[in-house]
């Protein structure tokens, strides 16, 4: 079973760099990560094969984004990694499944328990498509290690790289395509259902 402290200071480490950061787009955010809530549930390690790519993103980080990224780096054995899409679903293409996966730390299903926010890393190899989606919950994105190129409703491609913010409203169409390195996010979700599967377009 999942270890706490491994988990506390992964979660700290959360808390403490969207503190930090200076987005207006986190703002939203901020008051559901302060009062996130405070029950604590075991959960089993699993592994995928995306958590190979911390180490790699490791070297696509910047000043800002290292320590948490490396935080994750070191402990990835140790945690729950899982995926939102399987091959039966028939909505991502093989290069997704194969190639990406996330670490929930705050979230409906723990290890921290929350109902009002979700949040954790995601992790996309290069050259992954996520094709355009949407879902009730707003989100906002940090990226921590890479770029990639976001398509946002019928607009242009709008490419953002390490320590930018995407905000994405809630039913907002949305996908990216990771580039040429690994694709590191933070990630959080409020203001809907917290594990729900996105709808595609």
């Amino acid at each position: 079973m999942s270890d706490r402290k491994t988990y506390e200071r992964l979660r700290d480490a959360l808390l403490d760099f969207a503190a930090q950061n200076p987005s207006a787009m986190l703002d939203p955010f901020r008051e559901a990560l302060k009062n996130w809530g405070s029950e604590w549930v075991p959960v089993s390690s699993a592994e995928l094969p995306a958590s190979d790519f911390l180490t790699p993103a490791l070297s696509g980080t910047n000043a800002d984004t290292r320590y948490l990224m490396s935080l994750f780096e070191q402990e990835k054995a140790r945690l729950r990694w899982e995926q939102t899409y399987t091959k039966a679903d028939g909505v991502v293409g093989e290069d997704m499944l194969r190639r990406y996966g996330f670490v929930e730390v705050i979230g409906q299903n723990g290890p921290f328990v929350s109902e009002r926010v979700r949040c954790g890393i995601g992790v996309w190899g290069p050259l992954v498509h996520y094709p355009t989606h949407y879902h009730g919950a707003e989100e906002v994105y940090v990226l921590l290690s890479g770029a990639a190129n976001f398509r946002f409703d019928d607009g242009p491609i709008e490419t953002r790289t390490v320590g930018d913010t995407v905000y994405v409203p809630s039913m907002r169409k949305h996908g990216f395509d990771s580039l040429e390195a690994p694709l590191v996010i933070f990630y959080i979700w409020q203001a809907g259902d917290l594990r729900e599967k996105s709808k595609f377009a």
